[in-house]
């Protein structure tokens, strides 16, 4: 019952979430449709231009963009005003006593130390809300890093994203510690207070924050993060491919192996923008026990068998695949496929493997 009561007051701050929640959700969605339509009218503006090597598309900024300016300039001054002229709100904090009565210890909040701390709706610890935001535009970005330029806007999107974001969480940190918006005022209120203004700040403004937040993500990364170790488990688990393995058409194994090819592109409808969108990949890879494994990727595994190549150590590949035994009408048809651009099977044979996750 101790740790609980610890944990519940000292480490979660639930006797002070609970009342800061409507408060956080309503500058979170300031925030957030501060952040995302000027990040996608910012986007759109770099995608028609063009920027980082990419050719831009040209094309006329469509009203859509235009009404996303607009909603962002509106709950963007509600954010300027927020720093300039911010609001005193009160929130309070009972500190937690123990006392030993006999054998027994007994913890509870002393009432007669009970402080209402004043702070700022400009307070710095807000500056924690951005990272609920932040996964938005970071998806969008590494989804795309490695795809071709088709999806450049999404790629730019990202990082015009996330910028904006540490442009927030500066400005917050300096109109707190350099423009001092507001705090002469509140200042004045802290001066009688009987505990220090450096621990009511951490535990009515820091703390509750920062427990919302990691919570969240706890919430969504704990079922994420296991769900990826099962995955990396499973790949484990798999046996390492031989040529022997053609005769077990459906069945996956990893592919462990050093690259003697260069990676094969196809784009049997054309590249596309930039000139590096396609539709299907291979490469060759000699294995340890004997013999070669032709490593293939189709549609969206393109982009993962592009980030593999990228990532070899001296040549070394390890992926998970599974074992085909021909090209199908499709294959060819749609991804490209071609067997005869790569040197023809040596004696020790050749198994045909499908870039993919069990």
């Amino acid at each position: 019952m101790r740790l609980l009561k610890f944990l519940w007051r000292r480490v979660l701050a639930f006797d002070r979430v609970g009342a800061r929640i409507p408060q956080l959700i309503q500058v979170w969605l300031i925030e957030l449709l501060f952040v995302m339509p000027l990040t996608f009218f910012i986007g759109k503006v770099i995608d028609i231009h063009g920027a980082f090597g990419v050719e831009g598309t040209g094309e006329r900024l469509d009203g859509v963009f235009w009404g996303a300016l607009v909603i962002s300039l509106v709950f963007g001054s509600l954010f300027v005003r927020s720093l300039i002229r911010p609001r005193v709100v009160q929130g309070s904090w009972t500190p937690v006593v123990h006392a030993d009565i006999g054998p027994v210890t007994v913890d509870g909040g002393n009432r007669a130390w009970t402080v209402t701390y004043p702070y700022l709706t400009s307070h710095p610890s807000y500056a924690l809300l951005l990272l609920l935001t932040a996964p938005i535009p970071a998806v969008m970005f590494a989804a795309t890093i490695n795809q071709g330029d088709s999806t450049f806007y999404f790629r730019v999107t990202g990082i015009v994203g996330l910028t904006i974001l540490a442009l927030l969480a500066v400005t917050r940190v300096l109109a707190w510690y350099v423009f001092r918006f507001g705090r002469r005022q509140l200042d004045e209120q802290l001066q009688d207070m009987p505990v220090s203004p450096r621990r009511l700040g951490w535990e009515i403004a820091w703390k509750p924050v920062l427990v919302v937040v990691l919570l969240i993500y706890a919430i969504v990364c704990i079922p994420l993060g296991a769900m990826w170790l099962k995955e990396k488990r499973t790949i484990a688990a798999l046996p390492v491919v031989t040529v022997s393995d053609t005769d077990c058409p459906g069945s996956y194994f990893r592919v462990k192996g050093t690259v003697i090819s260069q990676p094969i592109y196809w784009a049997p409808r054309g590249t596309g923008r930039g000139g590096n969108n396609y539709a299907g990949a291979g490469v060759l890879v000699a294995l340890p026990s004997g013999g070669e494994a032709l490593l293939l990727a189709e549609a969206l595994s393109v982009a993962d068998f592009r980030g593999m190549m990228a990532h070899l150590h001296n040549g070394a590949l390890s992926a998970a695949a599974k074992v085909i035994d021909e090209f199908t009408a499709s294959q060819r048809q749609y991804y490209g496929f071609d067997e005869s651009a790569f040197p023809e099977p040596t004696s020790a044979g050749r198994v045909m493997l499908l870039l993919s996750n069990p």
